[in-house]
């Protein structure tokens, strides 16, 4: 019996501790508040609703849908118990407000979406002892202090219409064209996972931001998710989807000329969002290559991103946050002089009349082929056109070998060592140097460098390119840009740099003498280099105007005394040299030479290099056995009308 007392005086002794100290710590709310704001943070929105006064399934719904409401990455929520010194007061604080009730501040951070912006208020909390046990008094204003009954929070995204691209007379480059804006509205949706695989698989973009964005939305509003041409195949696919709703205008995008360069726009997928980054994301339509991508930020401004409050009826009520005030300030204030306040055009050098000429010169031609015409006083590139390159900008990217295009560069060096182009040097009919054999196709006994060059003997060029030393190459290549260390800003336009041009070996020597082996360049640097010919003056390139390089161009000289001796032989190409096809029907090309070259990959480039009158200078390489100096030809007199229906329009004011 006294065992059994004792048993029974323990186990009460150990209920009224057990309730004493439940009581004391309920005399504080920050226990509450406590647990209520870490379960809501970790999603555990069961336990966050049981601390509350409302209904436990009604208010984990509403906590939850926060999250959706919102497409939050993260949500962070933060709270002092104590004041803290040199914070004010009313950040973040538990005070007593009566014997049984309470007001708590806290700090709430959400991350709108994947990279998305923080969204940061203070929160408050109203709290009532109720048998003893602090209890959150439910409303919405629990989630945002400015929200009410029935009411929900949305994020909206608005776009201001795109800009264009201009030559360089500030007349646009792009035409309108018929375009279908395919989106949703949200509360319409009967099936949102059916939409977005359908919406996703199509379009690229990802599906779980895609179905977030459409969550986060307006329900009753339309939402643009992609736009796409009326007769593309992705248009044609996309009506098919279920729950999308379509809009058809007439849209400004499609480029009237140089579209490699130009680009397009297209859906934000993940690809394109590595490189415009945030706040655009999936469903937004942004540039999605050449320039278009390149300039997004100028040419379409930053959307404006709103955190807004939505009635019962749907209406937008209050608005919460506005972040582009944030973003036009950074513009403003230069940390980010291509994100302008506003939607801002991109003005090239691109002169329309040249690069129709390119265009309709390289139309009929079945193989792939680019061509680059250079201002020659200023670096200006005024046409940069490309044909069945399969949307590669080949005219900048393309590297190929440029043959025997390239034996001036040569020539220069032997230059430096006191030849000259009269200078006495045999084309004979083979050569071995170093183990690499040359060959050439009209050997001559009596020839001497000017020839060699302008004839394109491989023989002679190999054998005398052999005996050069890494000083006498270094400086030739200097006056042309091409020794490495000239840097091409080109407005960050991408380009390809010259490849092999630091021979070591006397046979690697040879092959660098006539363009072959590791050598490699595009059309634009051989263009360049064209250029330097006629003029005297390597000069940077130079494609954007507006808004203008952040650097200064950078120019080489060529001394007067070598330069006529080069032009000598660039005049002999064109006029008994390899080159002579570019002069027919009395064409005003000044110098030029041209060249067939074979690489180690088995494949075929035919090259013209060369200067017109005193105006530009021309590269011309087309992936095949192919006159290229005819081609050349027919592009000075080429007609300069742009195709039917692709009217430029006026000049910009």
């Amino acid at each position: 019996m006294s065992r059994t007392r004792r048993i029974v005086g323990a186990g009460t002794t150990g209920v009224m501790l057990a309730a004493l100290l439940s009581a004391c710590a309920q005399a504080s709310p920050f226990t509450t508040v406590k647990d209520f704001l870490v379960a809501w943070q970790v999603s555990n929105y069961e336990a966050a609703a049981s601390h509350t006064t409302g209904d436990p399934a009604e208010v984990a719904g509403a906590l939850e849908a926060v999250r959706t409401q919102l497409d939050a990455a993260s949500l962070r929520l933060r709270l002092r118990a104590e004041s803290t010194p040199g914070v004010p007061d009313d950040k973040g604080r538990i005070d007593k407000t009566g014997a049984e009730t309470a007001a708590a501040r806290f700090q709430v951070r959400i991350d709108l979406g994947e990279n998305g912006r923080p969204l940061e208020y203070q929160g408050q909390l109203n709290l009532k002892r109720i048998d003893g046990i602090w209890k959150v008094i439910w409303s919405p204003s629990v989630i945002h202090p400015q929200l009410q009954e029935g009411e929900r929070l949305a994020v909206v995204n608005e776009v201001a219409d795109r800009q264009v691209i201009q030559d360089n007379k500030g007349r646009t480059m792009l035409r309108s064209v018929k375009t279908d804006v395919f989106g949703v509205i949200p509360n319409r949706l009967t099936d949102v996972d059916a939409t977005v695989d359908g919406f996703g698989d199509i379009t690229n973009q990802d599906k779980d931001r895609l179905k977030g964005r459409i969550s986060s939305a307006p329900p009753r509003a339309f939402l643009r998710l992609a736009e796409f041409p009326n007769d593309s195949p992705e248009a044609r696919k996309l009506r098919a989807v279920p729950g999308v709703e379509l809009r058809t205008k007439d849209l400004e995008t499609q480029p009237i000329q140089a579209a490699e360069l130009i680009g397009h726009i297209g859906p934000a997928t993940n690809d394109v969002l590595s490189q415009v980054g945030a706040p655009y994301q999936p469903g937004d339509t942004v540039g999605a290559s050449g320039l278009q991508l390149l300039f997004q930020r100028r040419l379409a401004a930053l959307p404006a991103v709103k955190v807004v409050i939505l009635d019962a009826n749907g209406a937008r009520r209050k608005e919460i946050r506005d972040f582009s005030q944030a973003d036009a300030e950074v513009a403003v204030q230069g940390q980010d002089d291509l994100t302008p306040r506003e939607p801002m055009p991109v003005r090239t050098t691109l002169e329309r009349d040249i690069q129709a000429r390119a265009e309709n010169a390289l139309r009929e031609l079945g193989v792939p082929a680019s061509l680059v015409a250079i201002r020659s006083q200023t670096g200006e590139i005024l046409a940069a056109a490309n044909h069945l390159t399969e949307g590669k900008n080949a005219a900048f990217e393309g590297l190929y070998s440029p043959g025997t295009t390239f034996s001036p560069v040569v020539a220069a060096a032997l230059m430096t060592k006191g030849q000259k182009s009269e200078t006495a040097s045999e084309c004979t009919e083979e050569e071995t140097v170093d183990g690499a054999v040359f060959s050439a196709s009209k050997p001559r006994a009596k020839s001497n460098l000017g020839l060699n060059v302008a004839a394109g003997c491989r023989t002679a060029l190999a054998r005398d390119g052999a005996t050069l030393d890494p000083v006498a190459i270094t400086t030739a290549l200097e006056k042309f840009g091409l020794d490495g260390q000239t840097s091409w800003d080109l407005s960050n336009v991408r380009h390809a740099k010259p490849l092999g041009l630091n021979p070591v070996t006397e046979a690697d020597k040879a092959r660098f003498a006539v363009g072959e082996g590791e050598v490699k360049v595009s059309p634009l640097t051989m263009a360049l280099f064209a250029a330097a010919l006629q003029n005297g003056t390597w000069r940077e390139p130079l494609l954007i105007q507006d808004p203008p390089p952040s650097t200064s161009a950078t120019a080489r000289f060529v001394e007067p005394t070598m330069l006529r001796e080069l032009q000598k032989i660039m005049t002999l190409g064109v006029k008994k040299g390899t080159a002579k096809s570019a002069v027919a029907d009395r064409r005003k090309y000044g110098g030029g030479l041209s060249s067939t070259v074979t690489d180690e990959s088995g494949k075929t480039v035919s090259w013209f290099v060369g200067y017109y009158q005193n105006t530009y200078g021309i590269a011309l390489a087309i992936e095949g056995k192919v006159d290229a100096a005819k081609i050349a030809s027919a592009f000075i007199n080429a007609s300069s009308a742009l195709p039917s229906g692709d009217d430029a329009g006026p000049p910009a004011s």
